[in-house]
């Protein structure tokens, strides 16, 4: 069975590597590889992909939006998103899903970290923050506040969720914000998401007001790293009491993937323990 990832740069995804773990818990025979592809070759190099046998593919960035539009059937998630991180041909038709924000949430789970009635703050307002928002405001959070460095970027992203029809009761919930003003510094947050694109590049730096940490019972960072990213060392060095990347959220997401590829639920507490090593 052929499945793969697509993305570029892809040189430093890990998805093969959890899916072949996913895949040897059942004794199944799959094939997952890597494809360096760019934003004008997506469209064609998808179609070429499922029309020779392949069944499942990953999509990591720049190519969520562009997947999305390449779909025949789109799932609620994917509609919320605007996005998709994955693609299935089931009955000559391409399904897509974002499982981005169920993979967040359910790595919180396992971690045993409540969104009920928490005050979250995602930081950042762009596609990553899209494919986990709906998802935290399943979970009911006492107020989920997104800030941005810009912040007509913030205010578009949170008109664009309140529009959704599965929201639009949620719509108090849901707050924008910029990075820059002293009432984000000022306001008490539960849980800390770094949702920016940051960490994936040594250069950029992280403008942000350690105030945001200081009663912080958690600090994410989305991004996946074998060491600490500019955000969790930040968040460290306010004492704040747990912090993550991305690692687990990983993994989770995959499996939601690997059980709609194949019908087969994997175990994902080993790969979460051992990150894969």
């Amino acid at each position: 069975m052929k499945y793969g990832v697509i993305g570029f740069p892809i040189e430093h995804s890990r998805s093969p590597e959890i899916h072949n773990s996913f895949a040897n818990q059942f004794d199944l025979e799959i094939t997952f590889t890597k494809h360096l592809v760019r934003k004008h070759e997506c469209s064609s190099w998808v179609k070429d992909f499922f029309n020779n046998e392949g069944i499942g593919l990953s999509v990591t960035l720049p190519l969520k939006e562009e997947a999305f539009k390449l779909a025949d059937v789109i799932s609620d998630r994917a509609l919320q998103a605007g996005a998709a991180n994955m693609l299935h041909l089931k009955e000559d038709k391409i399904f897509a899903d974002c499982t981005d924000g169920v993979g967040l949430v359910n790595d919180l789970k396992v971690k045993e970290i409540e969104l009920q009635a928490k005050n979250v703050l995602v930081i950042g307002a762009g596609g990553a923050s899209r494919g986990i928002i709906p998802s935290i405001l399943s979970e009911n959070p006492q107020q989920l506040i997104v800030a941005n460095r810009t912040a007509e970027k913030a205010y578009k992203l949170v008109a664009e969720i309140q529009g959704l029809s599965a929201f639009h009761m949620k719509s108090s919930i849901l707050m924008p914000s910029s990075l820059t003003l002293d009432n984000i510094a000022n306001t008490s947050f539960d849980l800390v998401i770094n949702a920016t694109s940051t960490s994936t590049s040594p250069e950029s730096k992280l403008e942000i007001n350690s105030e945001i940490f200081k009663d912080a019972a958690v600090a994410l960072d989305l991004y996946y790293s074998q060491k600490d990213t500019l955000f969790m060392k930040m968040a460290k060095d306010q004492s704040v009491p747990e912090v993550f990347d991305g690692w687990g959220m990983l993994v989770q997401q995959a499996a939601e993937s690997f059980s709609q590829w194949t019908g087969l639920e994997p175990d994902t507490s080993e790969l979460i323990r051992s990150r894969g090593a």
